[in-house]
């Protein structure tokens, strides 16, 4: 067997984020594995007749990119749906939804996704308003977080959504005045998804190869997690059939979804069958996501104090506690990572306490549990995260105080002191905390990791000065500790530290060369810097006009 290199990159910065931090000027790939880093002289030794030798003239090498909760599978809206969040008013929306399904007869139902609640007034969202552009046909559209739907009569009846309270736990309809649906619903996603004609698995093929292409191999993501598909969902599907093809350009973790409103061991034992049929290398389904709570921006989000706007109101979790508690029990026996979404305080003790019940003893290395989003935090709690060898998935996108949202939402909903302490991520690093990072696309878009080691690093947004200030700048961290949460800390978080998540031999040759040196440059311009190349398993996968011909004669 021959010991030659297939592919040598000489000239760089490697950052190889090993145990030792260590740089390097060049590295060697061979059989889609790293085969050796150091210096030009070194690497060279693995030069054969057949090497391709790539001069980076002193850009950098990362290993690839770890998004720790994403949503691949709302790509179908990309493709599929209204895309609203150009729209300013509700008369602006319901223009783009009668547009839609004009030209869209085909459709059985009509989707859309990304209206704010600070640029469109709630009080105008109701259902009549739909109804009067598109009854035909249910219409279902969500605002940029995901956790609100603005819907039609023909989708509250399909749902079965009526005068009667939610039929879901969590979940909160909007009424008018004589007690019926408005037309806005929170937290109720799950159900009335479920209730409406669903895409097929042509649909997300379609859907999961755009994001591959469009998404994953651009911004040099290489490893993600799929934050929460439904037992049976289609997108499983999706990833076997791309897998069985051939076709991944990435690693996929795959957490299943389950439902508050059903028993404890029916979820679990679906969420088993589903972890069964993941046999590949590249499709690993081995948690569950369950949502402790809602999100602050519709009152939704949990807190151990009450709303500054809502006196005596604090939100509700959307597991009752002991229900949560039995879920996550019953799911760590069958053998899953417990993954949460945790927004409010009291939901972040909430979820502790779940892990702590489902993991007597304390931290258990094998057990690698998640709490995402994490925007409001007891401190009292750090201690316990790092006792119980919990990760902290953040969203480093979302670092930045926003005037807008800062005026309409957090500061009225939160108060002045809570509101200035949202997303600590320092905090976690000095408790000794497993921290990853991760856009929670399509909420983040796009999912480019730069922009979230910028905002992480500056705890604003440059590239908005006039509308972006600090948020908790003593949250700030170092560039290297983000590449740190890009990179080996969510390959940890997802059991794959011995295969990717860091550029050591013998393991997955997936890395990303930088147009900039993003560890020497100014944090205020790393928004300058982008992915030039992204090599998955030694193989390119996305590569800039200066990389086109990898692979060809060429370059040898």
């Amino acid at each position: 067997m021959s010991v030659d290199a297939d592919l040598i990159l000489t000239n760089g910065v490697v950052y190889t984020v090993d145990p030792c931090r260590s740089r390097h000027k060049a590295l060697a790939v061979r059989a889609g594995r790293v085969a050796r880093v150091g210096s030009t002289a070194e690497v060279a030794g693995l030069r054969g007749s057949r090497t391709q030798v790539v001069d980076l003239g002193g850009r950098l090498v990362l290993p690839g990119f770890v998004d720790s909760h994403l949503h691949p599978r709302f790509c179908t809206g990309v493709l599929f749906e209204i895309d609203l969040s150009t729209c300013r008013s509700v008369a602006g929306c319901l223009a783009a939804v009668a547009g839609f399904a004009a030209a869209h007869p085909e459709l059985p139902a009509i989707r859309g996704y990304g209206w704010f609640p600070t640029e469109v007034p709630e009080s105008e969202m109701t259902a009549a308003a739909i109804d009067a552009v598109v009854a035909d046909r249910p219409v279902s559209l969500f605002d940029d977080s995901q956790h609100s739907q603005w819907v039609n009569t023909a989708t509250l009846r399909l749902s079965g959504v009526g005068r009667d309270d939610p039929p879901w736990d969590g979940a909160v309809v909007e009424r008018l005045p004589d007690g019926s649906p408005s037309g806005l619903l929170r937290e109720a996603w799950p159900w009335v998804e479920g209730a409406l004609p669903q895409y097929g698995a042509a649909e997300m093929v379609v859907a999961l190869r755009h994001f591959q292409r469009a998404v994953a191999s651009r911004y040099g993501l290489t490893l993600l997690h799929e934050a929460g598909l439904t037992p049976g969902e289609q997108m499983f599907d999706a990833y076997r059939s791309l897998e069985e093809s051939g076709e991944l350009t990435a690693r996929y973790c795959v957490s299943v979804e389950l439902d508050p409103g059903r028993p404890a061991g029916e979820l679990v034992a679906a969420a088993v069958a589903e972890r069964a049929r993941d046999a590949g290398p590249l499709v690993r389904t081995a948690a569950v996501k369950l949502f402790t709570d809602g999100v602050l921006e519709s009152h939704t989000g949990y807190l151990a104090e009450p709303y500054a706007d809502r006196p005596g109101f604090r939100g509700a979790p959307v597991w009752a506690p002991e229900a949560l508690i039995e879920a996550s029990v019953a799911a760590a026996r069958a053998g899953f990572q417990l993954h949460y979404h945790s927004i409010g305080d009291a939901a972040t003790s909430l979820s502790l306490d779940a892990i702590a019940a489902a993991r007597p003893g304390g931290r258990r290395e094998d057990a690698r549990d998640i709490l995402t989003h994490l925007q409001v935090v007891d401190p009292r709690d750090y201690a316990r995260m790092a006792d119980l060898g919990v990760t902290a998935a953040t969203q480093p996108y979302w670092f930045a105080k926003d005037a807008v949202y800062d005026a309409v939402i957090y500061r009225p909903f939160l108060g002045e002191v809570r509101a200035a302490h949202q997303y600590p991520m320092r905090s976690f690093f000095e408790h000794g905390i497993n921290v990853t990072a991760a856009s929670d696309f399509p909420v983040s878009p796009p999912p480019n990791p730069l922009l979230a080691i910028q905002r992480g690093a500056l705890r604003r947004d440059p590239l908005v000065p006039e509308s972006s200030s600090e948020l908790w700048p003593d949250e700030a961290v170092s560039v290297e500790r983000l590449v740190t949460a890009f990179t080996i800390n969510g390959a940890f978080a997802n059991f794959l530290e011995n295969e990717t998540g860091s550029l050591e031999v013998g393991k997955s040759a997936d890395l990303i060369v930088l147009s900039e040196d993003i560890l020497d440059l100014p944090p205020e311009r790393i928004h300058e810097a982008e992915v030039r190349l992204t090599l998955f398993r030694g193989e390119p996968v996305y590569a800039a006009a200066e990389y086109e011909g990898l692979g060809d004669a060429a370059l040898r």
